[in-house]
């Protein structure tokens, strides 16, 4: 049983990280109403994937979305090999990344009460004037965005599945809803051949999904320095080697623009309709735009998850090789190579499960929801995974013991 504590621990931190964000979501706002607010479908998706809430003020209905913003830009920042961002230390690295995250967290919030402001109960505080309400529901947005950061952090360091395990409740209860939203009593996906259909369809999903996830281009090593040969020895790069953080923050990026949709000075200008349509699902326009942003955020996040400058590198101190390849650059050159083959395979098949759903949707609206429900899925698969490695991980360690 003693091997098992440190395991334990860790999932029961992770749990409690989870509560007190599920409760935090149901924490509504002074001077608010209790009823719920319509908001545009893209953004109850935003909200459903970044464990937020679009359709009432509550502590945490930031979500987890501008510290996942400050990710983006931060994972792209290190992607640059400035030497000023490289030469930082932890700490600061870290600093710099809250910073970022305060600054979306500002953000948000101003467009977030800007957006509900029909649910603010200014009567309540007649001595205080809208702007200073304002302001105040604004700073305590803030810092339930700020403390929601600080939560999937922790849960970084304390427990399971890593930061985005804070979003698995609000995805695996939202996924009925994010399909069926929108749809009449004779929907699509609403009668017994439709759900059918949706069943074997799902079950293919899982099964091509888990297939590619695990699937890997294995590149043999030659190590010199061993006098054993390790048949087992090679780099693998994955098929899908951004694994679902397109989809996380490609719905991200989608819906920041958004958030100027509940802007009521911009309602009807011309700017706002440019937007509307390139940042819509439901314009051609706009799932061209998406899927651009799927295809960079592919080959970005693979790029961050295998940084193949550092496997050179590290095969050329070590003394290591490929056959066939000179150590340094030129391994460098091979590597990217591979690892773009890898990145095509996967974001053809990343942008046929996101994009085709959306095409067919403009025709049969009930369809498109289907882009986002294969999303959330995927999402699950690799949130569940990451569980089960850490979980396999820490009971295995405690066979392991020093002399």
């Amino acid at each position: 049983m003693k091997e098992y504590y440190g395991a334990i621990k860790r999932c029961l931190w992770t749990f409690l990280f989870i509560i007190v964000v599920q409760f935090g979501g149901k924490l509504q706002l002074p001077l608010t109403m209790s009823t719920n607010i319509e908001s545009a479908g893209i953004m109850r998706i935003f909200a459903n994937m970044t464990a937020g809430n679009a359709t009432k003020l509550t502590l945490f209905s930031l979500g987890l979305g501008p510290y996942m913003i400050a990710l983006i830009l931060w994972s792209t920042l290190t992607m640059l090999d400035i030497d000023v961002i490289k030469n930082l230390s932890a700490k600061q690295a870290g600093f710099i990344q809250r910073v970022l995250t305060f600054m979306f967290c500002i953000l948000q919030s101003f467009t977030i009460i800007a957006h509900f402001k029909e649910s603010i109960i200014y009567s309540d505080v007649a001595m205080l004037s809208k702007n200073e309400v304002h302001l105040a529901l604004m700073i305590i947005l803030i810092a339930g965005g700020m403390i929601v950061s600080y939560i999937a952090d922790m849960n970084m360091k304390k427990g399971i599945g890593k930061q985005m395990v804070i979003i698995l409740p609000g995805l695996l209860a939202n996924i009925p809803a994010m399909l069926f939203s929108g749809q009449t009593a004779d929907g699509l996906f609403t009668t017994p051949l439709g759900l059918g259909i949706l069943a074997l369809v799902t079950i293919a999903f899982l099964y091509i999904s888990v297939f590619l996830y695990r699937g890997e281009y294995r590149i043999k090593i030659q190590q010199t320095g061993m006098d054993v040969t390790f048949e087992n020895s090679y780099i693998p790069i994955k098929v899908l080697a951004a694994g679902a953080l397109p989809f996380m923050f490609g719905v991200t990026l989608f819906s920041i623009p958004q958030l100027l949709t509940m802007i009521p000075s911009l309602k009807g200008s011309a700017f706002l309709y440019i937007i509307t349509q390139m940042f819509s699902y439901t314009s051609l326009l706009g799932i061209i735009t998406y899927g651009v942003i799927l295809t960079i955020l592919g080959y970005g996040f693979s790029h961050v998850n295998i940084r193949v400058h550092d496997i050179a590198k590290s095969l050329r101190d070590s003394g290591d090789y490929i056959l066939g390849v000179i150590p340094g650059e030129e391994t460098e050159k091979y590597l990217r190579r591979r690892l773009n083959i890898m990145i095509i395979m996967g974001n053809i098949y990343m942008l046929i499960v996101s994009l085709v759903p959306l095409i067919i949707g403009l025709k049969i609206s009930d369809v498109s929801n289907l882009a986002f429900y294969f999303g959330s899925i995927f999402m699950v698969i690799i949130i569940v995974d990451n569980l089960h490695e850490d979980i396999r991980f820490m009971l295995a360690k405690g066979h392991y013991k020093l002399f």
